[in-house]
This record gives structure tokens, C-alpha cells and sequence, in this order.
């Protein structure tokens, strides 16, 4: 291999750890013959095509990369997180567990795994092949951050929120660490916090429409208009509905008609403003934004 061949190599790898895929793609572009057949051109291109959201394009080019230069651990654990965006989870599994085999205490083919199962709805399974990757990865970003997607997955909120913070500790920076941070906050009630850090997530990658959406949801959240419906965001509107209805008519009951017509006139406008307010204060926020 030829030392300038090597030296674009070494961009094509440089470009994706800074989260420029496209680059990379362009550097690759430019190797032939043997030089392209490297095991690291196959996983610099497939991690890229991944990152790209080009996943059908990422599993042909390292299954072919399985093929040239048999199982390796870092080209397995890329098939595997780009056949569960695809939505195979079986193969996502197969790759996973081949490279399992390999190395049973791999924390990253440990938390693919695991990731793998929470999408198929096995959270306890999840949970125990996260906490073999902890064992080896204690201080791990990406372990914190699938202990939090778990937690979520097991409906406790609390605890997401304290391992998404866990995982902010070990990289404030991080993306991923900042949106389940900014979605715990949101689902334990601390607005203020969960608008900043999806805020923070999506300035870093915008071209996530699912973060964009959060953050404006978010902002919404905190508008002074959304203030009276606060204590309700989390409940179930049937279920509101419903308790004031009983309200409405247990005064009645109890002998104070004025005090029912009171209370009822009191919840028609409140219902008014819970139709009126949050669409005119998302259009506003998406005008600001932008579409």
C-alpha cells in the first residue's frame, strides 16, 4: 500500500470520527484496487452509509466486507445496528451473536444486543446483557445511555433520568447522552432542564427531524401560556375529563348547585384554553424555528 493511498485512509477515518460521514465517503471514493478491498475502507464505508441513514447500502457493503476478510468484531457490530434500523431484527441478532461468540464481554456488541432486544420488546433481557457490559465498561458513555433507554423501556422515569445524567458525566457533550436527558426531564417534570438539553441535542444534529420536534415540544412545554396546563400534561385526558365530570355532579349531589355551575363554567374555559393555546403557541414557535 502506497503511502499516499494510506494517508487517505487515515482522512476517511479521520472525517467519521468528527462526525462528517459524507467526507469520508469522498475519500474512499477516490482508492482502487487492492487499497479498497481494506478491511478498514469496508468499515469506514459502512459506519458512513450508516450514519447517512443509507443502511441498505451499509449492509451490502459489509456483508461483502464479511465475506473478503471473514468475521470481524467491528464490522459485525456495524451490520448489526444497521439491520435493526432496517427493522431485521432477527439478522441484527444473528450479527450481534456471531460476534458474541468471538468475544462474549465486548461491551459494544453487548449494548447492540441489548439494543436489539429492546426494540423487540424484551427490556429484561436488555437490562441484563447492559449490566454484563457495565462489568466491563463501567465509566462507558454508551453503557449510561443504554441503562437510561432500559429504564424508559421499564417505565420508570426516575431512574432514566438519573442514568442519562450518569451518561452526561462521563461526556458532557454527547448527543445521544443529551436527548435522553432532555426526555427524562420532560417525563419527571423538570422543563426547564429537558428544553435545554434537547435544545443542545438538536443544534448538534439537524438534520434529525425527531429532535427538532422534541425540543420544539419542549419550548411549547415552557411558554408562559402552557403554565395552567402544566399539572395536566401528564395525565390522561379521559381520565381528567371523567374526574371533573364527578366533580361537577358530586356537588350537586351534596347540595350546592351554585357552587357545581361555578366550577363547571371554570372548566369549560379551561377546556377552550387547552384547545386554543398550545396550537397558537406551536405556530408561533414554528415560525421562529422554521418549518
Amino acid at each position: 500500500m502506497t503511502e499516499p493511498t494510506e494517508a487517505r485512509l487515515q482522512m476517511a477515518g479521520h472525517w467519521l470520527q468528527i462526525g462528517r460521514p459524507e467526507r469520508t465517503l469522498s475519500e474512499l471514493d477516490g482508492l482502487s484496487g487492492d487499497t479498497a478491498l481494506d478491511v478498514r475502507a469496508y468499515l469506514f464505508r459502512g459506519t458512513a452509509l450508516h450514519q447517512l441513514d443509507r443502511n441498505a447500502e451499509a449492509i451490502d457493503v459489509l456483508q461483502d466486507g464479511l465475506g473478503r476478510h471473514g468475521p470481524f468484531l467491528p464490522l459485525l457490530h456495524i451490520l448489526g445496528y444497521s439491520l435493526r434500523s432496517e427493522g431485521r431484527l432477527a439478522e441484527a441478532e444473528a450479527a450481534f451473536l456471531q460476534g458474541l461468540s468471538l468475544d462474549p464481554l465486548d461491551p459494544d456488541l453487548l449494548i447492540g444486543y441489548a439494543r436489539v432486544c429492546l426494540v423487540a420488546g424484551q427490556a429484561e433481557k436488555a437490562s441484563a446483557l447492559v449490566e454484563r457490559a457495565a462489568s466491563q465498561a463501567p465509566d462507558s458513555v454508551v453503557v449510561s445511555a443504554a441503562r437510561a433507554e432500559v429504564a424508559y423501556a421499564l417505565g420508570k422515569d426516575r431512574d432514566m433520568r438519573r442514568h442519562s445524567i450518569e451518561a452526561l458525566s462521563h461526556d458532557p457533550e454527547d448527543p445521544h447522552a443529551r436527548a435522553l436527558h432532555g426526555h427524562a426531564s420532560m417525563l419527571t417534570g423538570d422543563a426547564r432542564s429537558g428544553y435545554d438539553s434537547l435544545r443542545s441535542a438538536a443544534a448538534s444534529q439537524p438534520d434529525d427531524d425527531h429532535l427538532r420536534t422534541a425540543a420544539r415540544e419542549a419550548k411549547l412545554f415552557n411558554h408562559p401560556l402552557m403554565l395552567p396546563l402544566r399539572p395536566f400534561a401528564r395525565l390522561n385526558p379521559l381520565v381528567v375529563w371523567i374526574g371533573a365530570v364527578a366533580i361537577i355532579y358530586g356537588l350537586r349531589l351534596a347540595g350546592l348547585p351554585q357552587v357545581s355551575f361555578v366550577f363547571a363554567m371554570c372548566w369549560l374555559v379551561f377546556c377552550v384554553y387547552s384547545w386554543v393555546a398550545p396550537p397558537l403557541v406551536r405556530l408561533w414557535i414554528k415560525r421562529k424555528w422554521g418549518a
